[in-house]
């Protein structure tokens, strides 16, 4: 059986670890509330850009290719050196728009429109939303991935150091009042 000495250490490196912890938990925990509400809410950005994107079968082959031609060339006059990550159609009849999307960070896309090659939007993106980021940590960079490995650790930590209280003050309760209640 451990010594009362070691009891006492265990339960301040508890306190000391959840009082630090609970700064980056804090972040943690209203970030992902706000996640959760916007999702609730349908702002979910990715869902909505794959439901938007159109890829139809029933345009003929000349007037699919016409229609990212149209893209490219206005894209190309617009940024003629750029690197191109993707290119995709979306719309419905002849309202059909044209996405290039351009990789950095952040992430330019270039909207256009498709059947006349008129540019309609150029503007750069987060690839993630903001709060995504900063309840990731990644907002901070490498650091805060690191803070991130850390805090989650800390988790970890404060449920073993936790457990492991709980366990002593039941035991000390049991052997003290016979009450057997889990909870008390």
């Amino acid at each position: 059986m451990p010594s009362k000495g070691w009891h006492i250490e265990l339960r301040k490196y508890h306190r000391w670890i959840s009082a630090v912890a609970a700064l980056f938990l804090i972040v943690v925990a209203v970030s992902g509330v706000i996640l959760q509400i916007q999702r609730l809410g349908g702002e979910d950005s990715d869902a909505d850009r794959a439901g938007s994107t159109v890829l139809s079968t029933a345009i003929p082959s000349p007037v699919y290719g016409a229609l990212v031609s149209h893209t490219l060339d206005a894209v190309r006059q617009r940024a003629p050196n750029a690197v191109i990550a993707s290119v995709s159609l979306r719309g419905e009849g002849s309202d059909i728009e044209g996405v290039v999307d351009m990789p950095g960070d952040p992430l330019r896309e270039i909207i256009v429109d498709a059947n006349s090659g008129r540019i309609k939007s150029d503007e750069r993106r987060e690839t993630e939303s903001l709060i995504l980021r900063i309840h990731s940590g990644e907002i901070l960079g490498e650091p805060g991935v690191v803070l991130g490995v850390m805090w989650g650790t800390a988790l970890i930590v404060l449920l073993i150091t936790g457990g492991w209280v709980y366990v002593d003050m039941y035991r000390r309760r049991l052997k003290g009042s016979g009450k057997r209640g889990l909870f008390w």
